[in-house]
């Protein structure tokens, strides 16, 4: 696996309802984002482990998620209230995390639709760009 501290593009996993819900600006996260007091991403090759650990078919999440892609040149844009990315410690690697709000609208590309495969259980993800 790629550092992920090299990674260009970080992604974040919605499921249809966190979609749903999502502003379009200040946004601080899903419910397990603003509990943990961060926005969880992955890199590109963090993604399939993410979707395993946290959205397997026995997690409730559906069949059907969408990945958004988000830019680590998109942290020092001009905001109101400047945000932290910051790359932290968990299971055996780190990750990248956003303290702050960000604006969806501008700060997401995407999303992805991805989709449970009924051969193997898991998420087809597309090529990804790291």
């Amino acid at each position: 696996m790629r550092d992920p501290t090299t990674s260009t593009v970080l992604y974040k996993i919605l499921t249809p309802q966190e979609k749903q819900d999502m502003p379009t600006t200040n946004w601080a996260g899903t419910a397990l984002d603003t509990k943990d007091g961060f926005i969880h991403l992955s890199s590109a090759d963090q993604l399939p482990g993410t979707l395993e650990r946290f959205f397997s078919s026995s997690s409730g999440c559906g069949d059907s998620l969408y990945v958004y892609s988000f830019k680590r040149s998109s942290v020092d844009r001009q905001r109101e209230t400047p945000i932290k990315l910051q790359f932290d410690p968990a299971i055996g690697t780190v990750f990248g995390h956003i303290y702050g709000n960000i604006d969806p609208e501008v700060d997401f590309s995407g999303p992805i639709e991805v989709k449970r495969s009924s051969s193997t259980g898991l998420f087809e993800l597309p090529p990804l760009e790291f």
